[in-house]
C-alpha cells in the first residue's frame, strides 16, 4: 500500500480546497487521477514508493503512464486533465518546499500526451554524421560523434553519457549508471572503444580516469544543453521534424532492435527500463512502420 501520509496526499487535498478554494467535484476528479497515477507509478517500479521515489520520476515514466491510458481508450482531454491533476500535486510540495522543481511543472499537455516516440530513419542517421562531420576542432568533432554513437548505437540517455569516465569502459563491455544509481553493462564493439580512447587521446584538458570524459571547450564537465543546441542547429539545417531530439536516438535504438525481433525483456534490459511497461511504447511505434510498409510493397495492396 502506498502511504498518503508520506507523500503528503492529505495535506495536498486540503490545500486544493482551503487555499485553492476549487470545487467538489473538481478536487475529486484530482484525486482520482492521483489516486490512478501513484497506483501506476507502484506497478512501474515494482514496489512501494515514498517521496524520494516521485522525485525521481522521469519525463519517460509521465509518458508510459499516458501511453497506457490512450492504450485502455482514455481521451486527450481526460488526460489534459489528468496531467493537471499531477502538476497540481507536484507544485504543492514545491510551494510547501518539500521539494525545488520538478520536470513534471514544465510539461505541455495535448502535445505532450499524443507524442509517441520518433525514430529516426537510416537516411537521417547518415546525414546527421555527415553534418557533425564539417566540425573543424577535431577533438570536438570525436566527441560529438561518440555522443551520437552511443545514444544511437546503444540507446543510452544524454544524462548516462555525459557521466561516463574513462573507467567505465572496460574491454569489450561499457558500464552504464542510470536512473535511481542502478547500473547496468552493455557489450560494446572494439571501434567503438577505440573511437573513446582516441577522445581521450585528442583532448586538450587532463582526464582523469574517475572523472567525465565528455567536456566543454573550458575543460568543464559538458552540459546536455550543448548536445541539445547541437541536435537542434542540424534538424533545423536537415529540415527534420520538431520533435526531433537526442532522446530521438534513443527511440531510435529501440525501435529498431524490435523490427529486428529482439526480445521485448533484453530490450528493457539494455535500456535501462525499470519496467517493462516503458519498453512495451516502442512496440506501437514499430506496428505502425510495419503497417504502413506492407499498405505500400504487399502484393495485396492497391498501390
Amino acid at each position: 500500500m502506498i502511504s498518503n501520509k508520506i507523500l503528503y496526499i492529505s495535506e495536498w487535498h486540503s490545500w486544493l480546497n482551503n487555499e485553492k478554494r476549487l470545487s467538489r467535484n473538481t478536487i475529486e476528479s484530482y484525486k482520482r487521477d492521483m489516486n490512478s497515477f501513484l497506483k501506476f507509478i507502484t506497478e512501474h517500479y515494482g514496489k512501494k514508493i515514498n517521496i524520494k521515489d516521485l522525485f525521481q520520476i522521469s519525463e519517460e515514466d509521465i509518458t508510459s503512464w499516458f501511453y497506457k491510458r490512450l492504450k485502455v481508450g482514455v481521451i486527450h482531454r481526460s488526460n489534459a486533465r489528468a496531467l493537471s491533476s499531477i502538476k497540481s500535486f507536484f507544485y504543492f510540495l514545491t510551494k510547501k518546499k518539500k521539494y525545488k522543481s520538478h520536470i513534471i511543472l514544465g510539461l505541455n499537455g495535448p502535445k505532450f500526451i499524443s507524442n509517441l516516440p520518433r525514430p529516426l530513419s537510416k537516411d537521417q542517421i547518415e546525414k546527421i554524421f555527415i553534418n557533425i562531420k564539417n566540425e573543424k576542432v577535431k577533438w570536438i568533432l570525436i566527441r560529438n560523434l561518440s555522443i551520437i554513437i552511443l545514444m544511437w548505437g546503444y540507446g543510452l540517455r544524454i544524462s548516462e553519457v555525459l557521466n561516463l569516465s574513462h573507467d567505465d569502459f572496460n574491454f569489450d563491455e561499457i558500464r552504464i549508471k542510470g536512473k535511481g544509481n542502478k547500473t547496468r553493462i552493455i557489450p560494446i564493439i572494439s571501434q567503438v572503444r577505440n573511437f573513446i580512447k582516441s577522445l581521450v587521446k585528442e583532448c586538450p584538458f587532463d582526464l582523469e580516469r574517475n572523472k567525465p570524459i565528455f567536456r566543454g571547450k573550458r575543460g568543464g564537465k559538458l552540459n546536455a544543453t550543448v548536445v541539445q543546441k547541437l541536435v537542434r542547429d542540424i534538424r533545423i539545417k536537415l529540415f527534420l521534424p520538431e520533435n526531433v531530439t537526442p532522446h530521438s536516438f534513443r527511440h531510435t535504438f529501440a525501435t529498431e532492435l524490435l523490427e529486428n525481433l529482439a526480445d521485448l525483456r533484453a530490450i528493457q534490459e539494455l535500456m535501462g527500463h525499470s519496467s517493462l511497461s516503458t519498453t512495451q511504447k516502442y512496440t506501437a511505434v514499430t506496428t505502425n512502420r510495419i503497417e504502413k510498409m506492407l499498405m505500400k510493397s504487399h502484393p495485396l495492396s492497391d498501390n
